[in-house]
């Protein structure tokens, strides 16, 4: 099957979803990850700081798709694609400080809307996979929405938790406010480690932790050790799995469902 899944940023997907797409691929699925926002300023721990402000975007913007490149080579796979849309991220596209990003309604000018909306199309997925919006960042809203298919019921549809959000004290309450704004009968699914064990075992879960964070280290521009550490040691909440919240379809499908 093929799978898309819809990261709002550079990084989104890969650091939430990591595991499930590694495990996908191993199954003989294709996974297609469209970024989004991907023109940015946002790298606090790279060179960007000393750089002019006119060469500070187009610097950001190189050094994120070299990360997401880095995280793609780790599979060594020709079936993971990485589609770049090339949108500017919020702060620069609506003008706005950093600290303005979050509780903005979704931004619903054409060029946003209709290509992420065509993105989506073009790839043929038989499954779409969508962050929750867990943040309210109106860049991981405004992907969500635009993404989000016509027949919520008849395609195959989950959505992902962001992390490092996920992580913090208001998680799991992130999540139920999420999940009265979309589709109903949404039911969590954990999904399966690469290694295809059982969960719950301490080698499983320690493997688990440590390919986490081996994806965590590929964005080091925008993350630090401690929230590298705190997004591999996530997995151990879901016993080294990732956890998804898929529709009825989502659930029937026996190469998606968890086992």
């Amino acid at each position: 099957m093929k799978i898309t899944v819809v990261s709002p940023h550079s990084g989104d997907a890969a650091l939430a979803l990591g595991l499930a797409i590694e495990a996908w691929l191993a199954e003989g699925h294709s996974v297609e990850v469209v970024s989004c926002f991907t023109r940015s300023e946002f790298a606090p721990y790279s060179d960007a700081g000393s750089l002019h402000a006119n060469d500070r975007m187009s610097f950001v913007t190189a050094v994120r798709r070299r990360e997401d490149e880095a995280w793609r080579k780790q599979h060594g796979a020709s079936r993971l694609k990485l589609t770049d849309l090339n949108l500017k991220d919020a702060p620069i596209r609506l003008h706005c400080g950093r600290e303005k990003v979050f509780g903005r309604p979704a931004d619903t000018s054409e060029k946003v809307v209709s290509k992420i909306q065509r993105a989506v199309e073009m790839s043929k997925a038989g499954a779409i996979v969508l962050p929750l919006g867990l943040d309210g960042h109106v860049d991981r809203i405004s992907a969500r929405d635009a993404a989000m298919p016509t027949d919520t019921a008849g395609r195959a549809l989950a959505f992902y938790e962001e992390l490092p959000y996920m992580a913090g004290a208001e998680g799991e309450r992130a999540v139920e406010v999420a999940l009265g704004q979309l589709p109903t009968g949404l039911q969590a699914e954990l999904q399966p480690t690469f290694a295809r064990e059982p969960s719950g075992r301490e080698d499983v879960i320690e493997a688990a932790v440590l390919r986490k964070r081996r994806v965590a280290w590929c964005y080091d521009s925008q993350i630090d050790e401690r929230v590298t550490a705190e997004i591999a040691e996530f997995s151990r909440r879901y016993g080294g799995r990732e956890r998804l919240w898929g529709n009825a379809a989502w659930r029937a499908d026996a190469t998606l469902a968890a086992r």
